[in-house]
């Protein structure tokens, strides 16, 4: 039996208007987001995710303490998301930036088919340049149980540390979104490998979602990872918007039984099973250690 789910993933221009207000930013990315959604839409999405922080990339961190950024459970972008989510009946995950219960915080909001809030992630990986603007890490990995299946979230420089990935597949995900404003500085091999290692060694579907470029500009390794789209439980790409601002959208079959490792000793062998069952917890203190 198979338990299809259609995945849309919005890759936006990475651009803003310069020399606009923070509000002025944040429309101009609504209005670069909603044909994307519409388009998801019109090809029976379940859920559409977008980038870091997408409607407020471009916004100065400077401004945090002078109404640059709003309750992300309130205000102009929360609005924008909720209203959309409940006129088209899609789940919407919306990355972003500004403050949850008070605290400055990197968070990806994901609403239901209602437009209500099915729960909030908190970033956990902060970098340098976040935790010195004031930026709070969240302690939490939650996994949330749509009606397709379940699903959690990492962003950005939680692709960096295994453990982000591992602990959703232990809670139980089984489709890790991850928005990011990854920049290839460290080339492509780096980063497509942590990906696909993501992937594998959690036998999940990965789904990351970039920036594209401009138009009528050339991809620039540099300035954004592209390629917003989905990889298999074998590091394998199932689809992919490639190096241009747009849609990503395809199936996946939650049911599609994992290859099975040799030492697996039946094709009836559950791959979760095994690989909680083979797993040495007691082995890893070390991993709380600084």
């Amino acid at each position: 039996m198979s338990r299809m789910v259609k995945i849309a993933l919005g890759q936006e221009p990475n651009g803003w208007p310069k020399e606009a207000s923070p509000a002025e930013i944040r429309q101009h990315h609504h209005r670069q987001m909603e044909p994307l959604v519409t388009e998801a839409v019109a090809e029976k999405a379940d859920i559409i995710c977008f980038c870091e922080n997408a409607p407020g990339h471009g916004v100065d961190v400077g401004l945090k303490d002078k109404g640059g950024f709003e309750d992300v459970l309130d205000g102009p972008d929360f609005q924008w998301a909720s209203s959309q989510a409940a006129k088209h009946g899609i789940y919407l995950i919306l990355p972003t930036v500004g403050f949850y219960q008070g605290k400055f915080q990197n968070v990806a909001i994901l609403f239901d088919r209602k437009g209500e809030v099915f729960g909030v992630y908190e970033k956990v990986h902060l970098t340098k340049g976040e935790r010195d603007s004031g930026k709070i890490n969240g302690a939490t990995w939650p996994v949330f149980d749509l009606d397709f299946g379940r699903v959690g979230i990492m962003i950005c420089h939680d692709l960096h540390f295994p453990e982000s990935a591992r602990c959703l597949a232990l809670n139980g995900a089984e489709v890790i979104f991850w928005p990011t404003h990854y920049a290839g500085l460290w080339g492509d091999d780096y980063v497509i490998s942590l990906m696909r290692a993501a992937a594998i060694h959690n036998g999940i579907y990965l789904a990351s979602i970039s920036l594209g470029p401009e138009p009528g500009t050339p991809w620039v390794s540099n300035r954004a990872l592209s390629r917003s789209g989905v990889i298999g439980p074998r590091g394998e790409w199932r689809f992919s918007s490639g190096f241009e601002a747009g849609l990503a959208i395809g199936k996946i079959d939650l049911e599609e039984p994992l290859d099975r490792p040799w030492f697996s000793e039946s094709f009836e062998d559950n791959y979760r099973d095994m690989f909680l069952a083979d797993r040495q917890p007691n082995a890893y203190g070390r991993l709380l250690e600084r």
